[in-house]
């Protein structure tokens, strides 16, 4: 959903785009990315999960300014440790171990969220960037989407851990809810959860 728009707003303002997808094969999934205007000339899909060690070094070496826009979300997992928060945490650290080894990335950009700042027993009135959501808090009381909650915090406590002692440009982006029009063909999975408050 988010990494669609990146494409299409990147494509249009005439940068090369690398851009990984899980299989790029999959036309069913990829089809409306590689019809994107400029598409044919500035796009390349890679192969790539987040669950794969070492899948990004190839689609990441070369590049100047990496988005890491994706993450596990698995409301419904038996085991949120190994199947959302490890895999999370795993996935951008391998990110920037890429950027780091391609020695020509500027800047990475990492979408977080909301999530990693304000969930807690008890609420403050304002948040800043020295806040983070308790993560113990989140274990233990399991509301919904607490994986979610202590996935997104601890992977961004582990991504500027890496990144300071790395000295790697990086920042993040906090959103609260990201919800809009679309560009692929089918609702995306984080819409839905998204708009279930609204939509039952």
């Amino acid at each position: 959903f988010i990494g669609s728009w990146f494409m299409m707003r990147l494509l249009e303002r005439g940068y090369t785009v690398r851009a990984t997808v899980r299989d790029p094969t999959n036309q069913k999934k990829v089809k409306h990315l590689l019809e994107l205007p400029k598409a044919e000339t500035h796009l390349t899909l890679w192969k790539a999960d987040l669950a794969d060690e070492g899948s990004f070094d190839e689609a990441i070496q070369g590049c100047t300014g990496v988005f890491h826009v994706a993450t596990p979300m698995d409301f419904e997992s038996k085991d949120p440790e190994n199947e959302v928060i490890k895999p999370t945490i795993n996935g951008v650290l391998d990110i920037l171990k890429a950027c780091l080894k391609a020695k020509t990335v500027r800047r990475l950009v990492f979408t977080s969220s909301a999530g990693t700042v304000y969930v807690e027993e008890h609420q403050k009135s304002y948040y800043d960037e020295t806040d983070w959501s308790d993560v113990e808090f989140c274990r233990s009381v399991k509301m919904t989407g607490w994986m979610y909650f202590a996935s997104k915090t601890l992977a961004e406590q582990a991504a500027w851990k890496f990144a300071k002692e790395n000295n790697i440009d990086f920042i993040t982006i906090i959103p609260t809810l990201v919800i809009g029009p679309f560009l692929m063909p089918s609702m995306p999975p984080s819409l839905i959860t998204g708009l279930s408050p609204l939509t039952g």
